[in-house]
């Protein structure tokens, strides 16, 4: 079922192009056979060549997009970043401690891009949403929070320590 459609759109696009390269094939051949002429140019009112599509149009400049304030909260307590090496860089993982059960949308928010600044030192925010009605978190395991970050090695060869920023702590790493 799929052979004739595609043969048929191939077929629709060859011989509305036809040979000369024109965009409206009947109309432009119709055209040019009005006059006398038999030649298949396309010099009626509606057809042209692929040169002339874009030369009376405007150049419109694009707007630079605006990046959204990261309205999420910290996560209180960061307990520990571990660094792994992988062939293209190294996977930063964090894990965080919070009181009540339910966050979400947790990560680690990178500041300055992700770039290393003058001292080499990545830094990230651990971030996340705290739920509305959260439950008193009453295991050590329900009150964990795990995030991670890819960093290349393109950017892992100039930097000299990761940090990762909570409300109340920070932790520092080497790659």
């Amino acid at each position: 079922m799929k052979k004739p459609i595609i043969a048929l759109v191939v077929f629709g696009m060859l011989s509305g192009c036809g040979g000369s390269g024109s965009l409206s094939g009947s109309a432009g051949s119709s055209a040019g056979s009005t006059g006398g002429s038999s030649t298949g140019s396309s010099t009626g009112s509606s057809g042209g060549s692929f040169k002339g599509i874009f030369r009376d149009r405007d150049v419109t400049a694009l707007e630079t997009l605006t990046v959204a304030p990261d309205t999420r909260g910290f996560v209180p307590v960061v307990k520990d970043v571990k660094i792994k090496r992988f062939r293209g860089g190294a996977l930063v993982e964090a894990r965080g401690l919070v009181g009540t059960v339910g966050y979400f949308d947790v990560g680690l928010a990178p500041v300055n891009d992700g770039l290393p600044d003058e001292n080499g030192v990545i830094t990230y925010e651990f971030r996340g949403n705290k739920p509305a009605s959260g439950h008193v978190a009453v295991t050590q395991r329900s009150k964990e929070v795990y995030a991670g970050a890819s960093i290349s090695n393109i950017r892992l060869a100039k930097t000299r320590s990761i940090r990762v920023i909570a409300a109340q702590n920070q932790v520092t790493a080497r790659p």
